[in-house]
């Protein structure tokens, strides 16, 4: 596997509360692959079945960093957030993001559960998770791989509503989410210090880490407003989601075993 491409991996061999787990080979979610090229994509491809890539980044993170996908697998921009709520990070434009998004009341923290619950809640983001779910009934034993840039908070309630979908309790699911922590430690760490050593803040740091760390707490408001605004994760997946329970059987045929 392309060593470039950050906090991949596979969903196999996640438990459903029926005892039974997902496929290996199938399902895989990842950061951007905008590192790859023509080579390690082809391996990309080759190694894995890969048939489609869903690029869950908003309109401006594509166009400052285009990505390589092999000959042969499909491509499919779903941005759930606009570029107002997700703009682009770049090097010009970093300071003030974050210098915004300290200036609201609650800081990084509060301008993530409040993502998390929108990201649930708002009609673009769910028309772009239930397409994902829609394509993998269609495209049965095809191996699908989400990303967003990091691989953490547009990519994590994908792979939430997927899990969920295919029968996944939601302590699995977390479990799976706090995964990309292990995979960006050291390169997190590594920008928590250079921004302390740059900004002597260290308020600056600890909203920078708010942003760049999985916690527990952000995919737990969703989860809660999952609740709240469908009564649980059933309405969600019906009426949120718009599958119908032949949807979600046919899921968990094609993705469990």
């Amino acid at each position: 596997m392309p060593r470039k491409i950050k906090n991949f991996r596979d969903l196999g061999g996640i438990p459903t509360a029926d005892g039974k787990t997902v496929k290996k080979g199938l399902l895989y979610r990842s950061a951007h692959l905008c590192s790859l090229t023509p080579k390690t994509a082809k391996r990309l491809r080759d190694e894995t079945g890969l048939s489609t890539v869903v690029d869950l980044r908003s309109p401006s993170e594509l166009a400052a960093k285009k990505e390589i996908v092999a000959k042969g697998v499909t491509y499919l921009h779903l941005p759930p957030l606009n570029d107002d709520q997700n703009p682009a990070v770049t090097g010009k434009s970093r300071r003030a993001i974050l210098e915004r998004i300290m200036a609201k009341e609650g800081g990084a923290r509060r301008y993530l559960l409040d993502t998390y619950r929108l990201m649930v809640t708002e009609k673009p983001c769910l028309d772009a998770f239930a397409t994902i779910l829609h394509l993998m009934k269609e495209k049965e034993n095809a191996a699908f791989l989400w990303h967003c840039t990091q691989g953490k908070d547009r990519t994590g309630i994908a792979a939430a509503s997927i899990l969920m979908a295919l029968g996944v309790e939601r302590e699995e699911i977390l479990k799976d989410y706090l995964l990309t922590n292990r995979a960006s430690r050291f390169k997190n760490t590594m920008i928590y210090l250079g921004v302390l050593l740059v900004t002597f803040s260290k308020r600056t740091a600890d909203e920078l880490a708010y942003l760049l760390t999985a916690h527990d707490f952000y995919l737990e408001a969703a989860f809660e407003e999952i609740d709240r605004v469908y009564g649980g994760t059933e309405g969600y997946l019906s009426r949120g989601l718009g599958l119908s329970e032949g949807d979600v059987a046919q899921l968990r045929e094609i993705y469990l075993t």
